[in-house]
């Protein structure tokens, strides 16, 4: 049998408010509700983990370090904490919130020891991020470029290391353009590790094409602006993805 695809509902929070990444370069569409409610939202209609984004933190506007802490502390699923977790101290921080697993941000793919430290003290509990955009790894909110995505992946053997990268579609990210398919499917091949895709959903039909794709290496989904734009419910989602 074909595994499931893991679904993980965001909530992108800034100014301590739930917010919404409106196109690729971060900008947000100024959310009212309370992340708590949101969680809450996504937990009740059967989400089994939850995905947390420090908007702030990920775009340099400073950061929501208490409250995400919070939020962690008090959602009954699993959390994936991401957003900026740059460095090591960034990523310990994280860590010590209980979070399940913390997303380093790409920008940690520059510096290979640091990135191997992590690995070796918390294995699977970091989910090295590669951010994309126009098949370079970028690190978004800075002016880093590290280069073609297959050259970066080579260069990086750490990566071989780990059971899980996230990859995003800087691109693409809160576009609703549809999920671009080779990219994941190749990074899941270059790095011969699974991936969970962001970026770019926008339809059931984009979950299907990544729920046939589990067995050469996508495990999971990132959901985002098609949830809250209301393109699929969460359990309209979660049954294509079983």
């Amino acid at each position: 049998m074909t595994p499931s695809l893991t679904l993980l509902p965001a909530v992108d929070v800034a100014a301590g408010r739930a917010a919404q990444v409106v196109d690729a370069d971060g900008h947000r569409d100024g959310g009212t509700a309370d992340p708590h409610d949101v969680v809450a939202r996504w937990v009740s209609e059967g989400a089994g983990w939850v995905h947390l984004v420090d908007l702030d933190r990920a775009f340099g506007r400073g950061d929501n370090a208490a409250l995400m802490a919070d939020l962690v502390s008090r959602c009954p699923v699993r959390v994936q904490l991401s957003g900026g977790l740059a460095d090591e101290v960034a990523v310990e921080e994280a860590l010590a919130t209980g979070a399940d697993r913390v997303v380093l941000a790409s920008a940690l793919l520059a510096d290979p020891a640091a990135l191997g430290r992590l690995v070796e003290r918390h294995g699977d509990r970091v989910v090295p991020a590669v951010d994309v955009r126009e098949g370079l790894v970028v690190s978004r909110g800075t002016s880093l470029t590290l280069g073609p995505v297959a050259d970066v992946l080579r260069a990086t053997p750490v990566l071989r290391e780990v059971p899980l990268l996230l990859v995003a579609d800087a691109s693409r990210d809160g576009t609703r353009a549809g999920a671009d398919l080779d990219l994941f499917t190749g990074v899941a091949g270059t790095a011969g590790v699974d991936v969970v895709a962001s970026g770019g959903i926008a339809t059931l039909e984009d979950l299907r094409a990544l729920r046939g794709l589990t067995s050469v290496g996508v495990a999971g989904v990132v959901l985002g602006a098609a949830l809250y734009h209301g393109a699929f419910t969460l359990a309209e989602a979660l049954e294509v993805a079983r």
